[in-house]
């Protein structure tokens, strides 16, 4: 009978302590911390094509401008972006005010040689 009663205020002081807001508060950075390790460890081969995407054209291209490396940078910075211009300006044919002419061909073909699209 004592064994019981122990048990259930056990029980009772670990409900009542799990309802803390300390113990919330800690527990929500764990998961946090824990959701961004799983994002950063999904994105990795994201990443390593999207970093030999911008090598293969920047290694070949010299001739660009300051301006322009910067455009290339941003738009390269995520897997939908790439996505997005590769729709825009090699698919549709809209007039891009930074990569035009042979810079904007061989940006599109090294985008489709990359394998980053779907």
């Amino acid at each position: 009978m004592w064994r019981n009663i122990v048990v259930i205020v056990q029980i009772l002081l670990i409900i009542w302590l799990l309802q803390t807001k300390w113990v919330q508060d800690m527990f929500s950075s764990v998961q946090l911390t824990l959701s961004d390790w799983v994002a950063s460890v999904l994105t990795v081969p994201d990443r390593q094509k999207i970093a030999s995407l911008r090598d293969s054209y920047m290694r070949n291209n010299m001739a660009l401008q300051p301006h322009q490396t910067d455009y290339v940078f941003e738009v390269t910075d995520t897997i939908e972006g790439i996505q997005k211009f590769h729709t825009l300006y090699c698919k549709d044919g809209d007039k891009n005010p930074y990569l035009y002419g042979n810079n904007l061909r061989k940006f599109c073909s090294k985008i489709e040689e990359s394998g980053i699209l779907p």
